[in-house]
């Protein structure tokens, strides 16, 4: 009989942890960073932690350098999070901030924390582990690098590749104890800087990041890294909640009137295109933004993706009414758009059957482009994050970088007409696995919307014309041999009636 009983009751405390580790998470998010606008931020990773994950938020903001209103909640959350910069918090507020962090209670804290209390500046070092010693400049992307530690932990458990725009921390000699996950760099900082780890303080879990921009909280893989380590500083598994499905896509009526200028393959240098007209309808019909990047290693490029960005934007949502298919195709930085419904909707398409492949015999481009085409002197690097915010990306649109994924969708909504917007000519537009080339050998229809596209090119190399010529060149060599081309507003004209912009 007593073992009976202590059968159930080892039961019941089984069923209470169960019980327990199942009920929402308790967060608590402390703001208090002006300079970085931590209520914005804090904001959104607020309603993203509420939208994708089980979890009971509260959010605390500092009402000004010396009061952080309603701290009385570190007492019963199961985690905080600390986003604060050089408060000049005293007596019982500073103290019950204390008194969280000795306990060993869980902690995270991002970029700014680690300065977060003009009065405890040793809070970096005793707490997080950390040794910050300033910033570099502001203006280079920071490139992320998983660390060896880094690659099984649960903290970066499906979180994708991302990268930041603000300035890199510099935090040389972290404590010893702390376990490096991502290391950063940008071209100016002459190696790596450590910019998340975990260690442990007074037997509690504390994880510390030094990125946390607006910028980084808007990126879905970032958001899910430091979901990831509140979960894990609190010893809980991950409560993600279901992600809704991707709706199907609505077919409209209609049919685009196009008057396409292509060119013979066997056409001299020179020769003027000819007019074909083209009947495509429009729910077999697709749009891809081609790599409109935020920021680019070359800043002649990132001016050019500016002053393209509203032009496209404006083209693609007059299409996008019309019932033409949108795809955003920004690569490498799809990490920002984890598991939005754009994505999810490329990628649930079944495996199409893939053609034989069509042989075209193509010369070199017209223009030198070996350089990487650029007129001034930066060098290459990573330095996009995500797509153009003044490109609008609405529910109904698909993302991808893949040009299998790419395709199958194409294949299972009857797509078979494809327009290019975006960049480089010369290189992404054509080369890029969802590129004119490879749709093109495919079997797909392409063509070029050649007034919304550039050409990296320096004019310092042959054929030395003006930038504008060499995009014109690389056009034309596109129409001579892979597919024809189009103006907007030829686009925009020969959209069905019912939907064009008066």
């Amino acid at each position: 009989m007593q073992r009976l009983f202590f059968l159930l009751a080892v039961l019941c405390l089984c069923a209470g942890a169960v019980s327990a580790h199942a009920a929402p998470l308790n967060v608590c998010l402390v703001s208090g960073s002006f300079e970085y606008k931590s209520d914005e931020a804090l904001g959104i990773f607020k309603a993203w932690l509420e939208k994708n994950c089980d979890v009971n938020c509260t959010l605390l903001s500092a009402s000004g350098w010396d009061n952080i209103p309603g701290l009385e909640a570190l007492d019963t959350c199961d985690v905080a999070l600390f986003f604060t910069r050089r408060l000049e918090l005293k007596g019982e507020q500073l103290d019950r901030i204390k008194k969280y962090c000795d306990s060993g209670k869980p902690l995270v804290a991002v970029r700014t924390a680690s300065h977060g209390f003009q009065k405890w500046l040793a809070f970096d070092r005793e707490v997080l582990g950390g040794n910050y010693k300033g910033h570099f400049d502001e203006g280079p992307t920071i490139e992320t690098f998983v660390m060896p530690d880094g690659k099984e932990h649960p903290i970066l458990k499906d979180v994708e590749p991302f990268r930041s725009r603000y300035s890199l921390y510099k935090n040389p000699d972290i404590s010893k104890d702390a376990t490096v996950l991502l290391m950063g760099r940008t071209p100016e900082s002459g190696g790596r800087e450590p910019i998340a780890w975990t260690r442990v303080h007074n037997g509690g879990r504390v994880f510390y990041t030094s990125l946390g921009g607006v910028g980084d909280f808007e990126n879905s893989a970032f958001a899910r890294m430091v979901a990831n380590a509140l979960f894990w500083t609190a010893d809980r598994p991950v409560l993600l909640k279901e992600l809704p499905g991707a709706s199907a896509r609505v077919r409209k009526p209609g049919t685009l009137h196009l008057a396409l200028r292509t060119r013979a393959a066997a056409a001299t240098d020179g020769a003027s295109g000819e007019a074909v007209l083209r009947d495509w309808a429009a729910a077999e019909t697709a749009i891809i933004i081609c790599d409109m990047w935020d920021k680019h290693w070359c800043d002649f490029a990132t001016a050019g993706v500016d002053a393209l960005a509203p032009k496209i934007n404006d083209l693609v949502r007059q299409a996008r009414a019309a019932g033409v298919q949108i795809i955003h195709c920004p690569s490498e930085t799809l990490g920002f758009y984890q598991d939005s419904v754009q994505r999810r909707r490329m990628q649930a398409a079944p495996p199409a059957e893939l053609p034989a492949l069509k042989e075209i015999e193509e010369p070199p481009l017209p223009i030198h482009d070996r350089d990487g085409g650029c007129p001034g002197s930066e060098k290459f690097y990573m330095a996009w994050t995500r797509q153009h915010v003044a490109i609008e990306i609405a529910d109904e649109d698909g993302m991808s970088d893949n040009g299998r994924d790419v395709y199958n969708y194409f294949r299972q909504n009857g797509i078979q007409n494809v327009l290019y917007v975006g960049v480089h000519t010369n290189m992404c537009v054509l080369g890029r696995s969802f590129g004119i080339r490879q749709m093109t050998r495919w079997g797909l229809n392409c063509a070029l919307v050649r007034d919304l596209t550039d050409t990296m090119y320096n004019p310092a190399y042959p054929p030395k014309v003006s930038h504008d010529e060499g995009t014109e060149l690389v056009v034309e060599h596109i129409e001579q041999y892979w597919c024809p081309s189009i103006t907007s507003a030829e686009l925009v004209a020969g959209l069905p009636d019912a939907i064009k912009e008066k």
